[in-house]
């Protein structure tokens, strides 16, 4: 199955992430890597908030969690200059954006550890860290992260919710 997801990430026109790039570049080719993030809850999908009736016009989706919450980077050029371009999460349940990571070795670090904490020894979690690790990205050691990733951590920057109509 051919895949396009790097094409549609790259036609949102974020600023560049070369780390996140080398991600969806192999996913687009490798159908198991794609298979295995699936099974962490990363399903490629970029798209625009808007598409899934989130008003939060500085967050831009990169993939779907499998429940229908959304993973992405929020982009705007105050937070760009203390924070980047970190990785956020919309839960549709609460209709509001979570901080999750300042970098995208950050997030997948944390997201493989939530994984695990869960499912040990997950082959899945295995490997996505060894295609990242391959990829080049700078991952944290194995349960570094805390086991409460996707609670996320405070960030006065992002909007309250609710960011639906």
């Amino acid at each position: 199955m051919e895949r396009h997801q790097l094409a549609d990430y790259d036609a949102l026109g974020l600023p560049p992430d070369e780390d996140l790039r080398r991600v969806i570049a192999r996913a687009d080719t490798d159908s198991q890597f794609t298979d295995d993030l699936d099974q962490l809850g990363f399903e490629l999908a970029p798209m625009s908030a808007d598409q899934l009736d989130c008003h939060a016009p500085k967050f831009f989706v990169v993939a779907m969690d499998g429940g229908g919450s959304a993973y992405g980077r929020y982009v705007d050029p105050q937070v760009a200059r203390t924070v980047g371009l970190p990785w956020v999460m919309w839960d549709h349940e609460d209709d509001a954006l979570i901080f999750l990571a300042a970098d995208t070795a950050a997030f997948f670090s944390g997201l493989i550890d939530f994984r695990c904490h869960h499912k040990p020894n997950d082959p899945s979690a295995r490997r996505v860290r060894a295609v990242l690790t391959e990829l080049g990205l700078q991952l944290g050691a194995p349960g570094k992260s805390m086991p409460g990733f996707l609670a996320g951590k405070p960030a006065a920057w992002l909007p309250a919710g609710p960011l639906s109509h």
